[in-house]
């Protein structure tokens, strides 16, 4: 072990919110990209993106209720893990500069059209769709990628029914640690 931090694990979320979240992504997500889908009179995307986002945030809020943790002050980890997580939050990092760059691309691109500028080419339709959907995906992309880059996540652990650490996937690496600390512990 060449570092020590303390993790909190955390639980699985229910099925039953997982497969809310899910018909959710699916009824708010689907009209986005394709508009024959949708089911409102509204003909905007931005709407059905903000159903999209409410769900989301209310499904957060509904799985940090139900979670449960528990607190391992000195886990180890080998060298293998702060690597990782530097990689991947590094990669988070540029996705949210990213979506703010885009974000900036709204105003040119976006803008005219919805205050009555001239009729868009087929290119400027596609740039104009890329440039609403792209901050979301990017800003998706690097909470997914931060939600990875945990501690615990790390470790492979989750937090069980009675407040025990249960690992799923340990690295190798770990597992030859976690034996020679034990065999190191019988000869003393």
């Amino acid at each position: 072990m060449t570092f020590r931090t303390e993790v909190w694990f955390r639980s699985r979320p229910p099925v039953l919110l997982c497969v809310a979240v899910f018909v959710v992504v699916i009824a708010a997500g689907l009209p986005v990209v394709v508009p024959a889908a949708r089911y409102l009179d509204d003909p905007d995307p931005e709407l059905y993106l903000l159903l999209l986002f409410g769900g989301l945030f209310a499904g957060w809020l509904v799985h940090n209720v139900m979670l449960r943790q528990v607190s391992a002050p000195a886990w180890g980890f080998c060298d293998v893990c702060p690597a990782l997580r530097s990689r991947l939050v590094g990669t988070a990092v540029t996705c949210f500069l990213l979506t703010v760059c885009s974000c900036a691309l709204y105003v040119p691109f976006v803008l005219p059209e919805q205050v009555g500028g001239d009729e868009l080419s087929p290119f400027q339709a596609i740039v104009r769709w890329a440039v609403a959907v792209a901050p979301g995906v990017f800003a998706i992309v690097g909470a997914v990628l931060l939600a990875f880059a945990r501690w615990s996540v790390l470790a492979g652990g989750v937090a069980g029914k009675d407040g025990t650490v249960v690992l799923r996937r340990p690295v190798l690496e770990f597992v030859r640690a976690i034996a020679e600390l034990g065999r190191a512990a019988e000869k003393a």
